[in-house]
Order: structure tokens, then C-alpha cells, then sequence
């Protein structure tokens, strides 16, 4: 039974769901435990007065679990998130101007958590041209694809910010510079820049106007190597929080996730 919890503000409402023991779920059963998930997520944020979602955020037990079928428990996962945005919209396909930023990383708990972000007002999702849309992904990275943008553009009182997603070394739809943690960090870092860069309308946004960022990271002893390259390549002022989590590829060192404000 999921759990549902509601913050609201002026301005936004966040939506926090848990699976609990979700761990213990087997493929088909959280696959759709997911998409009820995802639904149930949206519907609170319609009821709260904020239906348009522009930031998702997922903690998944046991991310690169086998579940059968050749698939770990992300790609499971990724077709329950697909069947939650179809349910809600009421289309077989989720599109690309529905899906807001997210990212979906591993924990250490046994339940699956998701938090769900809402606008009064519709978000401008924004892609990268280095990258294929996340919803494009071909069967390679499982039967159905990851529901997300690569950011979105929300306004509020203080002025535009951009939300960017979970963010690695991936060009195309294809993991680069396997087993190097520097060039993925550069990867990483010049993904958030084009994000940034190829954000339609009047705002500009600039990887200098990074506020905060989380950073991810799979193994504990890289986080002190981490800690120096990420601070040194965003702005001094900026929050940056580390994480020691796994990320959707067993070969993926490092993700980033950020706030941009508009210069």
C-alpha cells in the first residue's frame, strides 16, 4: 500500500510517495505498483492546485537488480514510469511537452520513493542536442524508455530557474568513457552546459549561473577527488551536496543534477 504525503507553498507543491518493501516486489507486480505510482503522484498535484509537474525525483532499492527477462530493476522501473504517464494522460505515448525534468538514482532502503514536483503554470521542457530525448531511447535500454526531459524551465517571483536532470556521460543514447572518472565528469559537466544553452525563449541561461547541484556517485572513494573538480568547474557561490548512490548504468561514475538561474 503507498503511502502519499502533500507540501504545499505559494508558489509549488511537492508530492512525496513511498512503496514500502518495494524491494521485495517482483518484476511484473512493481511495474505496475510504479505506474500506479507515477499516477497517483500527478493526481495530488492536480488536487493541490499545482497539475503541471516540472521536477521528478525517484529513489529505487536495488537499482541494477536482475528482475528477470535481462532486465535490472531500473528498467522495470522505467516502464512502470512510462505506464503511469500514459494512464494520466490518457495517451499510449507519453510527449515530450508533458515529461518534466527528473532523475532516478539507488538507495540503500527497501522502499521506492518518489517526489514530484508542481507548478501553478505549465514548465518549458528543454532537451540537449549532444543527447537523444531520454523518451526516444531504442530497446537497447530495455522495452520501454526513460519518461523524462533533460530540464525545465520554471517561472517564479524571483525569476526563471532551470531545472536540470540527473545528467551523466551519455552522447546520443550511449555511455562514453567507460572506466574514466575525469572524462565523465568533463562529459557530465559539458551536457549541463549545452542544456543550458539551448534553452528556447527570452531567458539565457549559462552553466555560470549554477545555484545548486547534487552530485552522484557510486563509489565512496571518489568523492573526495568529486568534491575538489565539481567545485572548481561550477560558481563559488553555488550549493553543491554529494551523494554516494548508484546511478542507472553499472558503469556510470558520476551524475549531476542542478538549479540554473536565468542571467
Amino acid at each position: 500500500m503507498a503511502t502519499v504525503e502533500t507540501a504545499r507553498g505559494d508558489e509549488a507543491a511537492l508530492i512525496t510517495t513511498v512503496i514500502p518493501d518495494a524491494e521485495a516486489l517482483a518484476s511484473s507486480t512493481f511495474q505496475v505498483a510504479v505506474a500506479g505510482l507515477v499516477a497517483a503522484s500527478l493526481a495530488a498535484l492536480h488536487e493541490a492546485g499545482f497539475p503541471h509537474p516540472v521536477r521528478m525525483w525517484t529513489f529505487i532499492p536495488g537499482i541494477h537488480a536482475p528482475m528477470g527477462d535481462g532486465l535490472d530493476r531500473y528498467r522495470v522501473f522505467n516502464a512502470g514510469r512510462y505506464d503511469g504517464f500514459a494512464r494520466w494522460l490518457g495517451r499510449t505515448t507519453p510527449t515530450a511537452a508533458s515529461l518534466p525534468a527528473a532523475s532516478a538514482v539507488g538507495h540503500h532502503c527497501r522502499g521506492l520513493t518518489m517526489c514530484a514536483l508542481g507548478s501553478r503554470t505549465q514548465g518549458v521542457h528543454v532537451e540537449n542536442p549532444r543527447q537523444a530525448p531520454a523518451f526516444t531511447y531504442s530497446l537497447a535500454y530495455g522495452p520501454k524508455p526513460p519518461c523524462f526531459s533533460r530540464g525545465t524551465v520554471v517561472s517564479l517571483p524571483t525569476g526563471s530557474r532551470l531545472l536540470i536532470s540527473g545528467t551523466a556521460s551519455i552522447r546520443g543514447e550511449d555511455t562514453v568513457h567507460a572506466g574514466s572518472l575525469s572524462a565523465q565528469l568533463e562529459e557530465t559537466l559539458g551536457n549541463i552546459d549545452l542544456v543550458t544553452r539551448n534553452v528556447p525563449g527570452p531567458d539565457r541561461f549559462a552553466i555560470s549561473g549554477v545555484e545548486t547541484a547534487r552530485v552522484y556517485f557510486p563509489r565512496v572513494a571518489d568523492r573526495a577527488w568529486l568534491a575538489s573538480a565539481v567545485a572548481a568547474a561550477l560558481p563559488a557561490a553555488a550549493a553543491i551536496e554529494f551523494v554516494h548512490a548508484r546511478v542507472c548504468r553499472p558503469e556510470l561514475l558520476v551524475e549531476i543534477e542542478a538549479t540554473v538561474a536565468a542571467s
